[in-house]
């Protein structure tokens, strides 16, 4: 069995010691930093640009070893340190600030420092992975969320924040699996470009400083170690990346070492989760036991048979419970408050050789359903050494560990479905076992000994060099290595009922999984910069490189059957292997190598063009198609550069576009290359035979998109408003997927080229301070993306399929239906005139436009699409002296949605377990009613029509968060150098034109959240 909370236990253990010769080391560093030698005094006051006191500025200057000597600003700004006489000059650092230099004059000994806000200039830069590029020359399509963002919103995961603060960026609206901490939602970056659903291949690539990493990491990764997030979106974005950049690169930068006296910065968050069923009108006792009447389950009262009698009986008896009161709301019978608890460390310092930055994190999460919870613990080392403008080395290590439990007792929906004429108890306390219509008493269930769990960890290490062998030209080189695991167990005990037709010998079971992926990759490139023309006008940058990667993955599973007892919760107790089962596992190993080079010149900082070379081949594809080719062209003009421009507002005008070619290779790695497996039954003179693992493809090939964007960046009275407008046109071609086989070739499927997708939209990005006064300002941000899509090709296969899967569909929701010039998220039903007055039954319209009381399939006509017309976020985030409110609001707008509880618990609904309250109230009931909803009594399957089609708007209260800054001289009483108090709340509230029920399998929960940030 596996011991989750002993590993979590024992890397805490470790976690506490190392931290414990960490401090000893500091201490060391810091005794060492400040040994006393020839020294003068030097003081001043650092300001803002409205002359108010910046307090907590870091002020450092270095002697000649390169040994730090500093202290902290006091609450009014003061400074004074011992400085060293060797210095030349001091700097002076603080958070939310432009770092500032100063020339120390041996003449003066006091300085008054004016330090200007960390907001967006034109000289930012955009973080690629590989190397940095100034924005104001960069060609591609991007967008950065700052740390500052970040602490204003509910720290809940990553994602949530990517998806608000970046247009483009969309988690799929997943009604079903709601606020489970386990499950990692789907995503997608400017259009699905993949036929599968499900299993995130529309997943853009993470990149973490430096290094690709996994969802599930990204997924857990705490909040507070992020000092940015840039979202690169198009070719000339992702040019570092051709084979794995179809959907776009997600680069995460942790924060960075500082030089200067030690810094301990700590943020604890405190959230109570609230399950939120106001998505949930079910019936009430009354009610339900009244719709059962109307629907025909106990007769019409008229008969005199046994059996007619029995059913009357049933009736009152149910009857007289009502009007006892029993009224039973079953949905919180599952449900629970989650206490969760988040804490974050972090220590930086040293001398300007030698810097470190090392976090720790501890996140306990408690579901809203009870046995769901997730904990995560977490460390990161970033170390680096040397002189940052010459020769320097650095390696940044993280460590992660989380166990989870998941609900082992049945979804939410088992609960949403009771009726509440039943009660779950009787009167001795003892479980309920008699409920309506032979209904399994889903607390049975609960009280046993199930279990879901799973474990797993990452271990991630980067080492990286930089030798700036002059001003103009830089070597750069880095290897990683990333070990992941993951472990999973599942225990069903003996006494659940799903075993009660077995013998007593086969019930009770054990699954058991784990699994490991290891990863080796490295980089090297150089970057050199040439200034050009003759007066130096012109600079070309030029940077080429190669890098290598090798990954191996292997996973081992078997399952068990017969179990004694409910309290062996053991593999080693089960009496055997599943029935014609066997152990299971597989493994995969797959290398890359490729070579890039890139070029950029500028002229005068005006115009400037962008091109990008990159080939590459992969061990994932046949030898026909080992080798493949990227790349990608950008120009931009600035035309606030012009002369035209110089009296005018703008602080940013800059016109850009871009193609390229990027790819994907997210697939098996032996999907186009042989392998083979030994299979037990085939013994030969002796030996043991092989067969090959899969079918392969060796003419299989890469899919590729060809990426077009054009764009603006603007920016007025020096960036105060800044935003940005992006207009794309992208095409996917080659789009792998495993398609079925006869069964005389004997394998049931293999992976094929089908068709081409294209993707064209709008993004538009705008922020800005409307007011900035003296203990004042207001913050807005707003953005909003329109995709389209657009099946260019499918393969006849995919036809033939479709049409297939239309002819056998039983469900009363809508299948997915590919078809040439259509989107992939197109909504197609049979259209509908509504229910017939007279006899409560549906007519349909067919293509040609004639009424028929019969559905037919290929009468589908497309009626919308699932996709948002447009979809974004809105914010702002106020000052008023200490305090700060910041609000982020979600919106999707004109999604055509196929209403699931209309279909499912309205008309198509069982009369036997609970609906939703329009069954009892618009269902027809008597001829001439003009009821939007079929006979109440008709208990038929409706096939998808337009009935069900609503379009939605919708907003969202994702995050809102009131923080306060205790007084400069209260925190210097103490000790202090800041602390910051909040509260917030995430997932307020969905507001929506669409009334259907939301967290189907686990629901949807409220966070409530106080939060303590103290700096030392």
């Amino acid at each position: 069995m596996l011991r989750a909370n002993m590993g979590m236990e024992g890397l805490l253990r470790k976690t506490g010691c190392f931290l414990l010769v960490l401090s000893v080391i500091l201490s060391v560093v810091q005794t060492t930093a400040q040994t006393p030698g020839k020294q003068f005094k030097l003081g001043g006051q650092v300001l803002d640009e409205s002359d108010h006191p910046v307090a907590g500025a870091n002020i450092v200057a270095c002697d000649r070893s390169g040994t730090p000597h500093g202290t902290i600003a006091d609450a009014q700004g003061n400074f004074t340190f011992d400085c060293p006489q060797g210095a030349t000059e001091f700097q002076v650092r603080m958070l939310g600030y432009q770092p500032f230099r100063q020339t120390i004059d041996r003449a003066k000994n006091h300085y008054e420092i004016r330090l200007k806000p960390a907001v967006e200039q034109v000289s930012d830069v955009v973080v690629t992975g590989y190397i940095d590029k100034k924005k104001e020359s960069y060609t591609g399509s991007s967008h950065t969320v700052r740390r500052q963002e970040i602490e204003e919103m509910v720290h809940t995961n990553v994602l949530n924040i990517i998806q608000l603060r970046t247009p483009g960026f969309g988690l799929f609206d997943d009604i079903a699996n709601g606020s489970d901490p386990n499950h990692i939602p789907d995503m997608v970056l400017r259009g699905r470009s993949s036929f599968i659903e499900g299993d995130q291949t529309n997943v853009p690539l993470f990149i973490l400083d430096g290094t690709e990493v996994d969802i599930g990491y990204v997924f857990d990764i705490p909040a507070d170690d992020i000092e940015s997030i840039t979202v690169l979106k198009d070719a000339a974005a992702t040019s570092f990346y051709g084979s794995k950049a179809a959907n776009g690169v997600v680069v995460i930068t942790t924060r960075p070492t500082q030089f200067g006296r030690l810094q301990v910065n700590y943020t604890g968050n405190f959230q109570v989760s609230v399950p939120d069923l106001s998505d949930y009108r079910l019936l009430d006792a009354g009610e339900k036991l009244e719709y059962e009447r109307l629907a025909g389950l106990y007769g019409d009262f008229s008969g005199s048979s046994s059996s007619d009698v029995d059913k009357q009986k049933t009736y009152y008896e149910r009857l007289e419970r009502v009007n006892a009161g029993v009224n039973t709301d079953w949905m919180r019978q599952a449900l629970r408050t989650g206490l969760n608890h988040i804490h974050s460390l972090n220590l930086s310092g040293g001398s300007r050789d030698f810097r470190y930055n090392v976090s720790g994190s501890y996140n306990a999460t408690t579901g809203v359903m009870d046995k769901s919870d997730k904990t995560t613990a977490s460390l990161r080392i970033n170390l680096t050494y040397g002189n940052l403008e010459k020769l320097f080395f650095q390696n940044i290590m993280s460590v992660s560990r989380n166990a989870s439990n998941d609900v082992p007792y049945g979804s939410f929906s088992d609960y949403a479905r009771l009726n509440p004429y039943d009660a779950p108890y009787l009167e001795d306390r003892s479980l309920n076992n008699n409920l309506a219509f032979n209904a399994a008493n889903p607390l049975y269930e609960k009280r046993l000994n199930s279990y879901i769990r799973n474990a797993s960890g990452y271990f991630i290490d980067t080492f990286r060099i930089r030798w700036n062998i002059r001003p103009s030209l830089r070597v750069e080189t880095s290897i990683s290595y990333v070990r992941s695991t993951t472990e999973g167990e599942t225990f069903h005990s003996p006494l659940s009922k799903r075993f009660y037709d077995r013998d007593a010998a086969k019930r009770g079971s054990f699954s058991v999984a784990n699994g490991t992926n290891n990863t080796l990759s490295g980089n090297a490139f150089i970057v050199w910069n040439i200034p050009c023309g003759a007066s130096d006008d012109g600079l070309l940058s030029m940077t080429a490189g190669v890098n290598i990667e090798s990954s191996r993955s292997e996973s081992h599973s078997f399952e068990a059957l017969g179990v004694l007892s409910d309290k062996l919760e053991h593999p080693s107790m089960a009496i055997g292997y599943a029935e014609s089962g066997r152990p299971g596992g597989s493994e995969e190993l797959s290398r890359m190598l490729g070579g890039f080079f890139s070029a950029n010149y500028s002229w005068k900082n005006r115009y400037f063009i962008d091109a990008s070379f990159r080939y590459e081949g992969s061990s994932k594809f046949g030898a026909d198609n080992k080798f493949a080719p990227f790349g990608a062209i950008g120009i931009g003009w600035n035309l606030h550069r012009e002369r035209f421009f110089e009296s005018s507002p703008f602080s940013l005008f800059k016109l850009r576009a871009s193609i390229g070619l990027v790819g994907n290779a997210g697939f098996n790695a032996y999907q186009a290359q042989l392998a083979y497996r030994y299979d037990a039954g085939l013994l030969y003179n002796g030996s043991i035979g092989a067969v090959p693992v899969s079918m392969v493809n060796p003419r299989l090939k890469w899919e590729r998109s060809i990426k077009r964007n054009i764009g603006l960046d603007i920016g007025l009275w020096q960036d105060r408003i800044n935003g940005s407008i992006d207009i794309y046109y992208d095409t996917t071609n080659n789009l792998v997927m495993a398609i079925a086989k006869p069964d005389h070739i004997g394998f049931p499927n293999a992976m094929e080229n089908l068709g081409k997708i294209r993707n064209s939209g709008i993004e538009i990005s705008v922020r800005g301070n409307l007011f900035r006064k003296k203990d004042a300002s207001l913050n807005l941000y707003a953005n909003m993306s329109h995709n389209r899509n657009r099946i260019v090709a499918i393969s006849d296969y995919l036809k033939n399929k479709n049409k297939e899967n239309e002819a056998n569909a039983t469900s009363s929701l809508p299948a997915a239906f590919y078809e040439e010039g259509e989107s992939m998220t197109a909504l197609k039903v049979m259209r509908s005139a509504g229910i017939n007055p007279a006899n409560g039954r549906e007519v349909f319209i067919t293509r040609e436009g004639r009424l028929t009381y019969e559905y037919d399939y290929r009468d589908k006509q497309v009626v919308g699409d699932t996709a948002p017309k447009v979809q974004g976020a809105i914010g702002l985030s106020f000052d008023l002296y200490a305090f700060n409110l910041s609000v982020s609001l979600g919106y999707r707008l004109g999604a055509t949605v196929y209403n699931q509880t209309l279909a499912t618990k309205v008309e198509g609904a069982d009369p036997t377990a609970n609906a939703d309250r329009r069954v009892f109230h618009d269902r027809w009931k008597a001829p001439g009613d003009r009821a939007r909803y079929k006979n109440i009594a008709n208990r038929e399957t409706t096939p998808p029509t337009d009935r069900f089609i609503a379009t939605e708007y919708a907003l969202e209260g994702s995050s809102m968060k009131l923080s306060y800054l205790l007084p400069k001289h209260f925190c210097r009483r103490i000790g202090l150098r800041q602390i910051r108090i909040a509260a917030s709340v995430g997932d307020l509230f969905n507001l929506s034109t669409v009334r259907r029920e939301r967290g189907l399998d686990y629901p949807f929960a409220r966070v409530f959240q106080m939060s303590l940030t103290v700096n030392i």
